[in-house]
């Protein structure tokens, strides 16, 4: 995917602008100033959308430039969205479940460019597979041979991974289904046994309705046979989203917390004021909009079908701490018997021993639904605990007794990449001056933290290369490699 694809720049762009260089803003940062002959314009005004890591480093990239006229609104208490923490104790945890993947050059990149990099730990977890009440790790031989499926069908599915593990392009497979891809690749039986649970516990939906690009570039990605990272002495989240936070203050970046887009203003096809729901306005020469397509939508004035196709699932996410040792030990394990509330578990402690206080055992307990209308989004907590410990004695034979509780409900979680999905446009369709970025924008790739990252920083890029300027961020990103693993 060409990352700056699209229109013309400057002509299309920047009409109240005929030149600008970092140079200008320096000598004079609100008005025209003399410059060979030239009228020099102070940078624009950039308005983003929506404090999480795509906004966030979008804002970075335009700081990075030189752009010095940049406001991230965001209706949260602070910067991170997804990847935001809660405080317990003194202690912070995520709002869901989140690691640090080897191949993830965006949030590699930024971990290293806050600084944090050298302190990320690498562990070999455990996956497990829940099925019919009992629990496979497919990773162990052992495990493997004993799991339901017949010798042929386990000898598929080293095929179907070990064709996944060699593909990077997946551009052929954007119109299939997963369905037909494990179908060719694996057989039916891989399909009905391993990959039709899996889909329902993601989406809610069957293979045949999941795209075979995602489903193969997440294979390819090796999210669970990899070493996954951490960082000690906390949540790795919260010290990527301080970290980042840093780097906008330094870039004198305006962040606007505790408020968000009510309206946008629109004369000649272009954002011109973005009015708040705290009563102020901001003038706008430029727009990046990170929020989730439905919120974008709603802040227009007409109706736009072209993003009508992007659709999120929710999430309802519990945390448990207790006291009690829960074994086997485990990081992620998928409740596959379908016989369940909760879609998986994930023990916390088991990648990052550090999380929470000493000897809490912290569970993380959730349930992908369709959508944020779904019945069981809107339970209470009370229902929802009970429902989690209700599932956690199914699974392990004994009563969860925990410390203390906490449930968060994330209504827009991921855009579901269905058969067909196409990416919208980097450039919006109809507003001239709007960039769009977000994992909704992401497709094939899976929605990680760094995809987040890497989508607002080629939209940053973007207005950038527009202008006439350039950002070596994107190239940085593409050619960062790890340089070391240390294990814990």
């Amino acid at each position: 995917m060409d990352r700056l694809e699209g229109r013309a720049p400057l002509e299309t762009h920047s009409r109240a602008w005929r030149v600008w260089s970092p140079m200008a803003c320096r000598l004079d940062r609100c008005r025209r100033v003399r410059h060979r002959h030239a009228y020099v314009m102070a940078t624009p005004r950039v308005i983003v959308l929506g404090g999480g890591l795509s906004g966030m480093a979008a804002a970075y990239a335009l700081a990075q430039a030189g752009w010095d006229r940049v406001t991230i609104v965001e209706r949260g208490p602070e910067l991170g969205g997804l990847a935001g923490t809660f405080e317990t104790d003194g202690h912070f945890y995520p709002l869901a479940y989140h690691h640090i993947l080897h191949r993830d050059r965006g949030l590699l990149f930024f971990l290293d460019r806050i600084g944090a990099l050298p302190d990320v730990r690498w562990r070999k977890i455990s996956m497990l597979f829940q099925l019919k009440g009992r629990m496979f790790d497919l990773a162990h031989p052992v495990d493997f041979l004993r799991f339901p499926m017949s010798l042929a069908d386990k000898l598929r599915f080293v095929r179907l991974m070990l064709r996944c593990f060699g593909k990077s392009d997946w551009a052929d497979w954007d119109e299939r289904s997963a369905a037909e891809l494990v179908d060719t690749w694996g057989g039916p039986g891989v399909r009905r046994a391993i990959f039709d649970p899996l889909t329902r516990l993601k989406f809610n939906r069957p293979c045949e309705d999941v795209s075979g690009a995602w489903l193969g570039a997440r294979l390819h990605f090796r999210e669970g046979s990899a070493p996954l990272g951490y960082i000690p002495g906390g949540n790795w989240t919260k010290v990527l989203c301080d970290g980042v936070t840093r780097l906008l203050d330094d870039a004198s970046v305006q962040v606007r917390l505790g408020t968000s887009a009510r309206h946008l203003v629109i004369q000649d096809d272009r954002v011109t004021r973005v009015d708040l729901d705290d009563g102020e306005s901001l003038e706008a020469d430029l727009v990046i909009s990170t929020v989730p397509t439905e919120v974008y939508q709603r802040l227009l004035t007409d109706a736009r079908p072209d993003l009508d196709h992007v659709r999120y699932t929710a999430v309802v996410s519990a945390m448990f701490a207790t006291k009690q040792r829960v074994t086997p030990t485990f990081y992620w394990m998928n409740l596959a018997s379908l016989d369940c509330t909760a879609s998986g578990m994930f023990m916390l402690n088991a990648l990052n021993p550090t999380i929470g206080a000493p000897g809490d055992t912290c569970l993380n307990i959730m349930t992908h639904v369709p959508n944020r209308h779904d019945a069981f989004f809107h339970q209470s907590d009370d229902e929802i605990l009970a429902g989690y410990r209700a599932d956690f004695h199914r699974v392990f034979g004994f009563e969860l007794k925990p410390v203390w509780t906490q449930v968060n409900r994330l209504g827009m979680y991921a855009p579901v990449f269905h058969r067909g999905y196409e990416n919208p446009p980097l450039r919006d369709a109809v507003l001239a001056n709007v960039y769009c970025a977000g994992n909704y924008r992401t497709f094939p790739s899976i929605a990680s933290t760094g995809t987040a990252l890497v989508s607002g920083v080629d939209a940053g890029a973007a207005i950038v290369a527009d202008h006439g300027g350039t950002s070596d961020l994107p190239e940085a990103i593409d050619g960062y490699r790890l340089a070391s693993m240390p294990r814990a």
